[in-house]
């Protein structure tokens, strides 16, 4: 529920509390609740008391933040973004600061293609390739070492 102000400078108005209408209510359910200023259309058959809120109206105080007709783009007040363009078949997350991202998918993650990682990599389980985990090339990598640390030739 939200209260509207409305009316020309110098008269303005405010509506009781009228229900916002949201974008997707059935099975797949979104919440994002109305912002104070933001640009909104109440919906009435005459009587405000019985109108609805319809979210997002764009102008001076919140522009689009694009006008690029190939771009998906959600813009929180943070600075965090997440955009897709369809022309370059490009996904962009953006998080401001310290952000994280937490997914928890327990039947795995598969990535099919290249991936580049700025950064460290930790991992609280193995880590595998196609032929053996980590924790094996580790036994590999100690017994090549003697006293001397001469390594004799790796088992493959």
């Amino acid at each position: 529920m939200a209260k509207v102000e409305y009316g020309a400078e110098g008269q303005h108005q405010v509506t009781g509390w009228l229900p916002w209408k949201p974008s997707r209510t059935g099975k797949t359910v979104t919440w994002s609740c109305p912002n104070v200023g933001e640009g909104v259309t109440v919906i009435s058959e005459g009587d405000l008391g019985l109108g609805e809120i319809l979210l997002g109206s764009y102008y001076d105080q919140f522009p689009a933040p694009s006008t690029n007709p190939d771009v998906h783009l959600t813009q929180y007040a943070d600075n965090a973004m997440a955009q897709y363009n369809q022309a370059n078949h490009a996904y962009q997350l953006v998080l401001p600061g310290n952000g994280t991202v937490n997914i928890v998918a327990k039947g795995g993650i598969t990535i099919t293609g290249d991936v580049t990682v700025n950064g460290n990599i930790k991992a609280t389980q193995e880590i595998a390739d196609h032929k053996r985990n980590m924790s094996a090339d580790r036994a590999i990598y100690n017994s090549h070492m003697d006293s001397h640390h001469n390594s004799a030739e790796p088992k493959q």
